[in-house]
């Protein structure tokens, strides 16, 4: 059976793809010998960071303590694959996707732009269909997506459908997630929230880069 140190190392390394000081980062330490500390297991986390070790990484708090039962989050009836000394081994059925926050994706040249915020672990199936995650902020989409919601963006499929969801480019605004209508004469931007206004864009008015992909999934709490 693996230690409680390579359990650790194998969420860090093979699971989230972070070094040391990336991941003594994302669990708020300021040092990152805890870090190596645990891995060689010279000492043991508290529950505290054993229950956010096992959230980030999206395996069951049981398999992190005790190295027994299902490892993974995602697939709660599939058979952990162990390696000789007891870790399991990736399977590749999820994939890291790299979220940024709305407020300060790039512009449609360089979408989504700036430093991703936060990373998360998904199923690979949802990975492949959007692998641009964004970080949403307001209410405007509520209650079908929530402030705080992450949404998968295709940005190769920018194919308007009157009524789907699309990560959207304004001028005024900067990215936005909007549900689109399209008219013979105008594009009308609707809020799920009904008391947000609608908005109207023109045909003379809209750009090549004004649809920057289709949302395909989304992950959000209730």
């Amino acid at each position: 059976m693996s230690t409680l140190g390579e359990r650790i190392r194998y969420v860090r390394e093979e699971v989230l793809g972070l070094n040391q000081a990336d991941f003594a980062d994302k669990l708020g330490f300021s040092r990152v010998a805890t870090i190596s500390d645990y891995e060689k297991d010279k000492r043991s986390p508290d529950i505290v960071v054993l229950r956010k070790i096992a959230s980030i990484g999206g395996v069951t708090l049981e398999w992190m303590m005790t190295g027994s039962g299902k490892v993974s989050l995602y697939e709660p009836d599939s058979p952990a694959l162990l390696s000789e000394g007891g870790v399991p081994v990736y399977t590749g059925s999820f994939a890291e996707v790299k979220v940024y926050d709305i407020s300060s994706a790039g512009g449609p040249k360089d979408f989504p732009g700036g430093e991703p915020i936060d990373s998360a672990i998904i199923p690979r199936r949802d990975y492949e269909k959007g692998p641009v995650a964004i970080r949403v902020r307001g209410e405007s989409m509520s209650p079908n997506i929530l402030d705080g919601a992450t949404v998968g963006v295709c940005v190769r499929d920018r194919r308007l459908v009157s009524g789907d969801l699309y990560a959207i480019w304004l001028n005024f605004e900067g990215v936005t997630i909007k549900r689109v209508f399209v008219y013979p004469d105008r594009i009308v931007l609707k809020p799920d929230n009904p008391t947000f206004p609608e908005t109207a864009i023109y045909n003379a008015d809209l750009s090549e880069e004004f649809i920057l992909g289709k949302v395909v999934w989304v992950y959000q709490r209730y």
